[in-house]
């Protein structure tokens, strides 16, 4: 890996991305459809079934809608191969078979040596188990269960408080900052001391078998009982899983079994399951996920039966929510109280394991297990609780299909309709409101990426209409009203900072067809949407429109639900409801 001393010329690596073709480059690496003016597949970043990764060969520009990634043809060399910055100039350099300037712009200071450090002291702590003074370390593996065979496979290894020999070995080979950087060693007034000391050692590799940290455990009553790596450049807790390398080399599963610790992955290696690994310390992670479903399609989440295992399952759950679809699989296993993997294991074997694996809750069962615990079925009081809970997770779903078997879980169970489930829970003027209307509750990503391309692509045929919207921007407080003035910026548009927002990215690639028509219509239909939700102002504006004679069929309509559900109903209004009656 190459990092810069200084940094890559800019002009450079600008006239690289402009040089490069973004749909051929991209096709390189899958198989593009033309679509209109721009090109689209399934997106290489997750998984899907429909198409909604999309190239902008115009704008130089991918974006996928089911994910978010985006970005320009660096960006996709960069994210698709796993690359640094550096790297993927580099690749993007070769495909275009160009040379990268090196004179002074470069230097090879890779991790290597961090690597090499951490191997160094990983081979120091094994071979400090064979030290005579140490026989009490070995006696606690072996009474922990872990035989001398799987210890040698996860080097497994003791720190102990003199680490001088190591330190003399690391000196004649490395410089101080090398030796720092590593995290071995810290440094304080008095010089150098090891970071990991009295404790039974675990090195944490990456995916690609390099020893970047190591996890520490006490073997006594000492505080903390396990201490991890600090974070660097090459560490970093929520990106990695303990035992993932050995893990994914497991050819006779195709699933990962996530645990809470080390011991409990070792263990379950010494008794042939081969394919479980633990987070560093810290909650599962969207990183975790990301990094296991690229190799198999099912994940089990085993954890502890006690409360603060429930908790870390129920966080897992949420992100599951989010990345579950097509033949992807999360269940969770919880073994008997008292229990963990490792006791588990020891004491029954794999066998019995096994048995609890295959009738791990899947993800549906869990959901409703844990929303239920505690309440009863036949309270009234409890049941709305549990359809409020269940409720503020259907947001998160991704797919679906998965959204539809929690839909019919929980409908059975509860037995209740379904659409109670996605009724909107507002205060009854709002619900009558709505249903009357027949506006959907506003999704303001959408209606603002809409806005934003109709605003570029229209910018004068709409003048009159967007002046309009902005002056009931500025009449308005709501926090969802301040944050589209903030993004739209009407005035002064080309100065304003929206072509640099994500959004802005977003919004150029909806590849909408309009005729100036269309998106007059489709402008004063979004900008009204959202000014639906708040009615009181937009009750005033459509007034004046109609002492004026200016009203749409559409907004006439609108005016006269709005009106009936003003709380005043004074002369002057019911006259105004006669007027629109006879209005045309």
């Amino acid at each position: 890996m190459i990092t810069m001393a200084n940094s890559i010329p800019k002009d450079f690596i600008d006239n690289l991305i402009a040089d490069s073709d973004i749909v051929s480059v991209i096709n390189n690496y899958v198989s593009l459809t033309k679509k209109g003016n721009n090109y689209t597949c399934c997106c290489p970043f997750h998984e899907e079934k429909t198409p909604s990764f999309v190239v902008s060969p115009q704008k130089a520009i991918f974006h996928c809608f089911g994910c978010g990634a985006g970005g320009n043809v660096l960006t996709f060399v960069k994210d698709h191969e796993g690359l640094t910055f550096v790297e993927a100039v580099e690749r993007l350099a070769e495909i275009n078979n160009v040379t990268v300037p090196r004179e002074k712009s470069f230097v090879q200071n890779d991790f290597s040596k961090s690597y090499e450090i951490n191997e160094m002291a990983a081979n120091f702590y094994f071979k400090s188990l064979k030290d005579p003074g140490n026989k009490n370390i070995v006696e606690y593996l072996k009474a922990r269960g872990i035989s001398g065979e799987t210890a040698k496979n996860f080097k497994i290894g003791f720190a102990d408080f003199n680490q001088t020999k190591l330190l003399t070995e690391l000196n004649g080979k490395f410089s101080d900052k090398e030796i720092l950087e590593a995290g071995i060693f810290l440094k304080n007034e008095k010089g150098f001391y090891p970071f990991q000391r009295n404790r039974v050692v675990f090195p944490i590799q990456n995916s690609s078998g390099k020893i970047i940290g190591f996890g520490g455990r006490v073997i006594d009553d000492s505080q903390p009982k396990y201490l991890n790596s600090k974070d660097s450049k090459f560490f970093n807790k929520t990106r990695e899983l303990y035992g993932f390398n050995n893990a994914k080399k497991d050819q006779k599963t195709d699933d990962f079994i996530v645990t809470e610790g080390y011991m409990d992955v070792v263990m379950l290696s010494e008794h042939g399951v081969n394919n479980a690994v633990a987070s560093l310390g810290t909650a599962f992670s969207q990183n975790h996920m990301n990094a296991m479903f690229k190799m198999r399609r099912k994940i089990t989440f085993c954890f502890d039966s006690d409360e603060a295992g429930l908790k870390a399952a129920w966080r897992a759950l949420q992100i599951s929510l989010k990345n579950v679809f097509d033949d992807r699989t999360v269940r969770f296993l919880f073994l008997p109280e008292g229990y963990d993997p490792d006791s588990f294991v020891k004491e029954k074997g794999n066998k019995e394991f096994y048995k609890k694996l295959e009738r791990a809750m899947v993800l549906e069962s869990f959901t409703f297990q844990y929303l239920k615990r505690g309440k009863k079925l036949d309270s009234p009081e409890d049941i709305r609780q549990i359809i409020f809970e269940f409720k503020k997770l259907l947001p998160q779903i991704t797919s679906e299909t998965l959204k539809e078997t929690l839909l019919q879980k929980f409908s059975t169970e509860l037995n209740i309709n379904k659409d109670l489930l996605l009724k909107d829970d507002a205060p009854d003027r709002k619900i009558s409101f709505k249903k009357e209307v027949k506006v959907k509750k506003v999704n303001y990503e959408n209606e603002f990426l809409l806005l934003i391309f109709l605003l570029e692509n229209f910018k004068e045929d709409l003048n009159k209409v967007s002046s309009e919207f902005l002056d009931f921007l500025k009449s308005s407080k709501k926090t969802e009203i301040e944050l589209l003035k903030e993004v739209l910026l009407f005035k002064d548009y080309e100065e304003s900072s929206v072509k640099e927002t994500p959004l802005y990215a977003k919004a150029m690639m909806l590849g909408l067809n309009f005729t100036k028509e269309e998106a007059l219509i489709e402008f004063i239909r979004v900008s009204d949407q959202i000014r639906l939700e708040y009615d009181e102002l937009f009750t005033d504006f459509l007034i004046n429109l109609a002492k004026k004679r200016e009203l749409t069929a559409e907004r006439k309509e609108n005016l006269q639900k709005l009106l009936n559900l003003r709380d005043n109903n004074s002369i002057q209004e019911e006259e105004l409801i006669q007027f629109l009656n006879t209005y045309s």
